[in-house]
């Protein structure tokens, strides 16, 4: 007895949900004729009649019902096994779950992920956003696997005991000026003096949130707006109302109208920009760490 194929199979089902056999065609991208002769074959093999034929399409008989059915659950299966065999050579499918504090979630984390998922297109992310602080609490207890996290002066330190840390770039602090600002058009690093009676645009939040003041070092700034949103600070800055700190990791993804100054300031101590994991050796962690410690292209 001739078997069912897995075209007939195909064939079967399709007709049995449409129930017509132009149906069937329009939906496997067959021609008619084609749909007719694997109908044919499928009866054959099966010993019985499938379809009755009327006016108004097809319809199933009990034999027709069953192997319909048979076919779902057959294809479903061949379905799950190219799936399996996939694995073989690409590997399942992994989660990653990442966080990171505002300003590296903006600029630093997406350009790395894209980078991972060009390597490594099977892996999953989930992303937080949380301090520094709550985010190694959270690889602490596991409820993250990768932490971007900043530490230095003026910041809540983190508890990183027993963590692996790894350096990454950006932790320079610069300033955002608009474009036609005078301290745009200096060459090379501004002396902090420059800066003594500047107007701040700066962050507002919560009172246990870190956020971008004036410059560090600077013993009186005077604020001229405070605002809870990176857009809102760069429309104030793009407005000519005032200037404001911008971690460097931020750079990417400043506004063109808006032009980054580096400063030269002999007592600011500088800030650090750290991959935080468990000490579990997970390659996968390991991939991202290493794609986060990759430098931006034309970074400023």
């Amino acid at each position: 007895m001739p078997e069912l194929s897995v075209n007939a199979l195909r064939v079967v089902r399709a007709v049995a949900s449409h129930g017509s056999l132009s149906g069937a065609a329009r939906t496997l991208g067959y021609s008619q004729p084609a749909v007719s002769r694997q109908v044919s074959a499928a009866e054959k093999a099966a010993g019985q009649r499938l379809f009755v034929r009327g006016a108004r399409g097809v319809k199933t008989t009990r034999a027709g019902e069953i192997v319909a059915r048979f076919a779902t659950e057959t294809l479903a299966g061949l379905d799950r096994l190219d799936e399996r065999l996939g694995e073989l050579t690409s590997g399942p499918q992994v989660r990653v779950r990442v966080g990171a504090f505002p300003a590296a979630n903006a600029a630093l984390l997406p350009f790395a992920l894209a980078r991972v998922l060009q390597q490594q297109p099977r892996l999953t992310f989930a992303l937080t956003e949380a301090s520094s602080s709550q985010l190694v609490h959270r690889v602490v207890t596991k409820r993250l696997d990768v932490a971007v996290v900043a530490s230095g002066p003026g910041l809540p330190q983190p508890a990183l005991e027993g963590l692996r840390t790894t350096p990454l770039p950006g932790g320079e602090l610069m300033v955002g000026v608009p474009r036609g600002h005078s301290l745009a058009a200096v060459e090379g690093a501004v002396p902090v003096s420059e800066l003594t009676h500047a107007s701040w645009v700066v962050g507002k939040g919560a009172g246990d949130e870190p956020q971008f003041g004036a410059w560090p070092t600077l013993t009186d700034p005077h604020i001229a707006f405070r605002t809870r949103t990176w857009h809102s600070r760069f429309g104030l800055v793009a407005a000519g109302l005032g200037i404001c700190v911008i971690p460097g990791i931020f750079a990417p993804v400043v506004p063109q109208n808006i032009a980054l100054v580096r400063v030269d300031d002999p007592n600011w101590l500088g800030r650090r920009i750290l991959a935080v994991t468990r000490n579990d050796g997970v390659e996968t962690h390991e991939i991202m760490v290493r794609a986060l410690r990759e430098p931006f292209e034309d970074q400023y």
